[in-house]
């Protein structure tokens, strides 16, 4: 929700209490990716190229305002943002274009017709997305193969399948139906904690913060590890 106690959108006048009330700007990433940030300056999250962020407010240089594509509210440099001008007209989807997987662009943006798709055109699998993204480095906050967080990587599988994609685990963990058992694709949950896919009945593709890269072990293994740092049972959830 876009609002804080002296400021918030329009749209929410009479429904949210402020001090004023403004319309958002459109702005679109004018780079590959750009952080999202807290007032602290953490990274929480991040758009891609193209993607389209609702600007309320401007504060030494950071827009603040709610990333459109996973409702991300937070803070991106003004300066890594443009004016959204044109709508998008296809996605990027493939990992060998000059923009993220998943990023939005137009004819203008000069991306090769083979790595695109339009938007009625989805990978079928989560586990094989995740996998064009082995070996990526992990990245708090990250969603390109620049670096990504284990809901990024997640949230990247679902895009590129033209699923509904939260950003955080927990929303991530009420997608699908839950199931006990587990076969490939089946989106694996530890709420609060960690989520990834599985790669097939013993395995999974995560974003490792051990290991610092994205990388199948076995469920087995990540498991007991995130048991051993407080994690509940895993969720099951098969889209």
């Amino acid at each position: 929700m876009l609002a804080r106690p002296d400021l918030a959108e329009q749209a929410l006048e009479g429904l949210i209490p402020a001090g004023r009330y403004r319309p958002t700007q459109p702005k679109r990433c004018r780079i590959g990716f750009a952080p999202i940030t807290a007032e602290t300056g953490e990274a929480i999250g991040e758009i891609l190229f193209g993607e389209a962020f609702d600007l309320l407010d401007e504060v030494d240089g950071r827009g603040w305002g709610r990333a459109r594509r996973d409702g991300t509210v937070g803070y991106v440099d003004l300066d890594l943002l443009e004016s959204l001008t044109e709508l998008p007209t296809a996605r990027v989807a493939t990992t060998e274009a000059p923009f993220p997987l998943n990023a939005l662009v137009t004819m203008a943006d000069g991306v090769a017709p083979e790595d695109l798709a339009d938007f009625d055109t989805f990978d079928m699998d989560l586990a094989t997305v995740a996998e064009r993204l082995l070996g990526a480095p992990y990245r708090a906050g990250g969603r390109s193969r620049a670096g990504l967080d284990c809901a990024g990587l997640v949230q990247q599988a679902l895009l590129a399948c033209g699923r509904p994609a939260p950003r955080w685990s927990d929303l991530q963990a009420r997608l699908g139906r839950e199931t006990a058992s587990v076969r490939r694709g089946d989106l694996i949950i530890w709420v609060g904690f960690h989520t990834a896919i599985a790669s097939d009945t013993d395995n999974l593709i995560h974003a490792c913060p051990d290991n610092r890269c994205i990388l199948v072990e076995s469920i087995a293994q990540v498991d007991a590890r995130w048991r051993l740092a407080g994690a509940p049972n895993p969720v099951f959830r098969r889209l």
